[in-house]
């Protein structure tokens, strides 16, 4: 049955998984048991964007969108003074677990399709959307709430599929649609590309976010060789890792 509504969508497509896996669900030690500073730029994304974090450290107050199980910021928790998780998807199960060993990481499910942050303006030094964007409908209204919500000076850290990267290139020469999305969110990939309703190259992504206040300061790729594929990430990198700063007005 087809669904116009995203909200529905995610919480069928998630809603089993949530009641069922989730039981016994532990948060990933390679996040929870380290500190910021031990991080290291690697080929895994969490543990390099927690790398690049860990030079603006510490913190007043972080908010991770699309924070799904929660257990990416409780590294950031350890030099935050309050910490902020938000999801499309109720993921109560998790988010109540981590909210029980660390009394200062909040969630929250909200649609940002359907409405703003539940936040005040200028509220947070830091904001993370890992593999979001592309999932929205309306990327404008996302990146003007991520820039409305920064401080001045304030950090925010974007990843995204890369459209550009020379296997999806070289796809396209072929007449292969490329896919974009993990392996486990190909849902009938033929007509829908695991859920990603945009498309993004470095170039795209860094007018969109300037056109909000934001400039980038760093551009970076995940997967193996990562830390050389950096250097022409546009080409070489399989998704973007966008460190970005707001402008002071």
């Amino acid at each position: 049955m087809t669904q116009s509504n995203p909200q529905q969508y995610y919480d069928q497509h998630y809603n089993i998984s949530n009641k069922l896996a989730w039981e016994n669900w532990q948060p990933n030690p390679q996040l929870a048991n380290r500190n910021l500073k031990d991080f290291r730029i690697t080929s895994n994304a969490q543990e390099t964007v927690l790398a690049r974090i860990a030079k603006f450290a510490p913190f007043a107050k972080t908010l991770d969108i699309g924070c799904s199980a929660g257990d990416f910021i409780i590294p950031i928790s350890k030099v935050s003074d309050q910490s902020y998780g938000l999801d499309i998807v109720d993921f109560s199960i998790a988010w109540q677990l981590v909210s029980s060993q660390y009394n200062n990481i909040h969630f929250q499910k909200i649609n940002l399709d359907e409405s703003n942050l539940p936040f005040v303006d200028t509220e947070f030094d830091l904001v993370t959307m890992l593999m979001v964007l592309e999932h929205v409908f309306d990327v404008h209204h996302a990146i003007k709430e991520v820039s409305r919500v920064l401080k001045p000076n304030g950090i925010a850290v974007i990843q995204v599929p890369n459209i550009a990267y020379l296997k999806n290139r070289l796809e396209l020469l072929m007449g292969i649609l490329p896919c974009t999305s993990n392996f486990e969110d190909r849902e009938n990939k033929s007509e829908w590309d695991g859920q990603h309703l945009h498309y993004f190259t470095l170039n795209s992504l860094k007018n969109l976010l300037n056109q909000y206040n934001l400039s980038v300061i760093e551009t970076l790729c995940s997967g193996k060789l990562n830390k050389i594929r950096s250097y022409y990430s546009s080409l070489l990198g399989a998704d973007l890792i966008i460190v970005a700063q707001k402008n002071e007005i």
